[in-house]
């Protein structure tokens, strides 16, 4: 009985699935039920988001870009509409000064609240100046005068799995809330280059139970797995990533986002690091 083999490949990456579907083989379990979305699949569902954000980081991201949080003034709770005026605000004035410095821009972001409500953005963005970006968000959210921006440089490792994941678990709450502030679990912008893709039908009766190794990547085992697909069908994942170039803290953002995710205190301190920054 022939399967189908999807090969997708973005930054230091290479995903392979094999599986099966209604034309070639029949289902080992049911799928999803009809009416309200169980639990099973609404985890299916954001395990695609992530691999969707995933493939749009490693292909469009690299040394140098901004893993960046945008916060509010402490204390200070807008409304869903608010936030999505002032990133309206914020994504057309920074599109003009990339313009302006002959930059092309590119963006991923989604919303979070932190442990009290407080509404914060987890943005990517192209390599840019700092200060520019902290400055055009305090004067839309408030007057200009400061408010807490966290900045990170992107690594070296075009494998940003992690930092996918963060995003889109971190938009849970809002997007999963009686008023969420965004429509989707992330925004981008449309000039995005997608993860190349290739799709073919093997003629072989089953899959070898181990997948093959390849030259140059090692298999990540702790995201590839075999088992069944969310619609009951047998699938065998496969995640290679290339060699010397395993992730690593910065990934994720590190303690600035735990910080972040705590609430937004005032910290003289941190204030004064910040405008010296």
């Amino acid at each position: 009985m022939p399967y189908i083999k999807k090969t997708i490949t973005h930054g230091n990456v290479i995903e392979v699935a094999k599986y099966t579907n209604g034309r070639y083989q029949r289902k080992k379990g049911d799928g999803p039920p009809a009416g309200e979305t169980p639990p099973e699949q609404k985890a299916w569902q954001e395990k695609n988001d992530i691999r969707k954000v995933w493939r749009l980081l490693d292909e469009n991201f690299g040394p140098g870009d901004l893993w960046t949080c945008l916060t509010y003034p402490a204390r200070t709770k807008p409304s869903a509409e608010t936030v999505r005026e002032h990133m309206r605000k914020f994504i057309a004035k920074i599109r003009k000064a990339y313009k302006k410095a002959g930059k092309e821009f590119k963006y991923i972001y989604s919303a979070g609240l932190g442990k009290r409500g407080a509404a914060h953005i987890h943005l990517v963005l192209s390599k840019f100046d700092p200060e520019v970006i902290r400055d055009t968000w305090a004067g839309i959210v408030n007057g200009g005068d400061y408010v807490r921006c966290d900045f990170q440089p992107m690594h070296k490792n075009r494998d940003y799995y992690k930092l996918a994941s963060y995003l889109i678990k971190n938009s849970k709450e809002d997007w999963e809330g009686p008023d969420p502030i965004f429509r989707k679990r992330y925004c981008s912008s449309k000039n995005l280059r997608k993860a190349k893709e290739s799709t073919r039908v093997v003629s072989a009766k089953e899959w070898k139970k181990d997948p093959p190794q390849k030259r140059g990547y090692y298999i990540d085992k702790e995201r590839s797995y075999i088992g069944l697909n969310a619609y009951g069908y047998p699938i065998q994942y496969t995640v290679y990533v290339k060699l010397g170039r395993q992730a690593n803290e910065a990934e994720t953002g590190g303690d600035a986002d735990r910080e972040i995710l705590q609430e937004q205190e005032p910290d003289p301190l941190r204030q004064l690091q910040n405008k010296i920054l």
